[in-house]
């Protein structure tokens, strides 16, 4: 074949194969993440060369210093092959670590790196980043550091201009339409006079980041004298009403609508009100409404604390009876840092039952509790976490010298778990541990229950558990494990594989199966500003029927 002619055809034919030779350190499947050509893709010698550099950096980014790649292309069957022929090169081990300034004593874990490790550059990059940021948060607000790498000796030098210490003269705010800046300023974790912290700006954008009602915060700092600097917060805002949405599908045929209205910012004050009514309804006609409404007021006192009261009143019509509840919660919320939060609450509800065919014994009337709740929070996002720990500690006592017709102690315990151990791939995980122990008669709806979108996809709720009101299910224990692989496919959309597994019981023992269930299922993601809408399909694998499940955000 003439090379004009082999030329027309390797421009006109698909890319069909990719070989890799040479490559011991870093697996084919990372290169080709790396690298712009694409099996059944147009060839382009102008992307093979961007190709040759990708995966140059990519070795250079492992440590490798002197990596070589040649490209050989090749007629195969109704297409072309691109071979990538790479020599490594050497890859030396850090023998030291310098950082040349005056500073003798630094925190055991400020550097990424540690000797014997190779030169990787995220590495490096992060432990530069990591030096400045000790410095910043010790008042130097402009301190830079660089880093020089000698590889023949294995010496890595990372060396640092401080600058001078400054102190906040003034904080300005602008940008703001509607809102009061008082909203804004309580959010800053600065006051005049105080010394610069780099945490502690991190800290005042996260927190007005996560009020959830500005698209920008940035942040200048300006220098007012060789000592003094004025922090100037730009803010955009967004709108502040909220529509939330949630629909269910459940086997025997059930349907689920439920709604939330949420305005974000009350009064421009930063008040949240929410309104949430939610209908429930099945083929023989049995049908379940609520109606809550969330009210938040924000630092209601010198001590930062935010209150909530939420008055609730559900409705519930089934065949062998008819209960409302009324109630509602007050609750005092106290943030120690961006991680931790504490909360005390008085819940106060009643339960009103109209038997229509008899009916076991039951417990009606007042529960009135007191509610303590810890939170710790180390997730890197809220709508969509890829790694970190969220854990929530509750307590609750109802009865005794409070009043009431209910009795008891409630311990709860739940921890999720959020890990990206590949590029696109997110695994989470979920636990919840709950255990109701009497001190006198307990209504056993104050008992646990599990089923549905929430809990254990594909049953229906409160299918599970020894004490039964009707076809509603109950106990005074419960084990809920949900888990999920959670994978990023194109632009917005994503997909997750899902497993979970529940048990309700009277006691500490889950071994009847009739207490017990799992189911697996698949689902569909697609992220918005306002977080994931999901779609999933929850299949029993104890015991026959599925559901269909459709809202917002991830199920935890």
């Amino acid at each position: 074949m003439t090379p004009f002619l082999f030329l027309i055809l390797l421009f006109n034919s698909p890319i069909l194969k990719i070989t890799y030779n040479g490559n011991k350190s870093i697996p084919s499947r990372e290169l080709n993440q790396a690298i712009l050509s694409r099996i059944k893709g147009e060839y382009s010698e102008s992307i093979l060369n961007q190709d040759v550099e990708r995966i140059i950096r990519a070795y250079y980014n492992k440590g490798f210093f002197s990596p070589t790649v040649k490209t050989k292309t090749r007629e195969i069957s109704n297409g072309i092959e691109i071979i990538f022929d790479i020599k490594e090169g050497p890859r030396p081990k850090i023998k030291e670590i310098r950082i040349e300034d005056d500073q003798k004593d630094y925190p055991k874990d400020l550097l990424r790196l540690k000797l014997g490790d190779f030169f990787i550059q995220e590495g490096i990059r992060e432990s530069q980043k990591k030096i400045e940021n000790f410095y910043k948060e010790k008042g130097y607000a402009f301190a830079e550091a660089s880093f020089s790498i000698i590889p023949d000796s294995g010496i890595l030098a990372f060396s640092v201009k401080k600058g001078d210490k400054f102190y906040i003269k003034d904080i300005l705010i602008s940008g703001l339409r509607s809102t009061n800046p008082m909203v804004v300023q309580r959010e800053i974790e600065f006051k005049k006079g105080d010394i610069y912290s780099e945490k502690k700006l991190f800290n005042s954008r996260r927190r007005i980041y996560s009020l959830g009602f500005y698209s920008m915060v940035n942040v200048e700092l300006l220098k007012e004298t060789t000592d003094s600097l004025s922090l100037i917060f730009t803010i955009r805002e967004l709108k502040t009403r909220v529509l939330n949405f949630g629909t269910g599908i459940s086997f025997p045929l059930g349907f689920l609508l439920s709604l939330g209205l949420e305005e974000l910012n009350l009064f421009n004050r930063g008040h949240r009100l929410k309104i949430e009514p939610s209908f429930k309804i099945n083929t023989k006609r049995e049908w379940e409404a609520k109606f809550e409404v969330h009210y938040l007021y924000p630092y209601l006192t010198p001590f930062k604390l935010n209150a909530s009261i939420i008055p609730f009143y559900w409705y519930e019509n089934q065949e062998e009876f008819a209960k409302s509840t009324r109630g509602f919660e007050l609750r005092l919320s106290k943030i120690y840092s961006e991680n931790i939060q504490a909360n005390i609450g008085n819940k106060y509800r009643y339960v009103n039952y109209q038997p229509k065919l008899a009916l076991s014994d039951t417990v009606e009337g007042v529960t009135n509790s007191i509610r303590l709740q810890l939170m710790l929070d180390y997730r890197d996002e809220f709508f969509n976490p890829k790694k970190g720990l969220y854990s929530s500690l509750l307590t609750e006592y109802a009865g005794g010298i409070l009043g009431g017709a209910n009795n008891f102690l409630r311990l709860e315990d739940e921890i999720r778990l959020y890990l990206e151990p590949f590029e696109r791939i997110i695994l989470a995980g979920r636990l919840k541990l709950g255990s109701l122990i009497p001190t006198d008669g307990v209504s056993i709806d104050e008992k646990y229950f599990v089923g549905g979108q929430y809990t254990l996809r594909g049953y229906e709720e409160k299918s599970l558990g020894p004490d039964s009101i009707g076809d509603d299910h109950y106990g005074n224990y419960l084990v809920n494990l949900n888990s999920e692989v959670r994978i990023a496919l194109v632009k917005n959309l994503g997909m997750v594989i899902f497993l979970d597994a529940a048990g309700v019981n009277n006691r500490i023992d889950f071994k009847e199966k009739n207490h017990l269930g799992m189911s697996a299922g698949l689902g569909l993601r697609y992220n918005t500003p306002l977080g994931p809408i999901r779609v999933d399909l929850g299949i029993p694998l104890w015991e026959k029927g599925y559901g269909i499940y459709l809202g917002l955000y991830h199920i935890f």
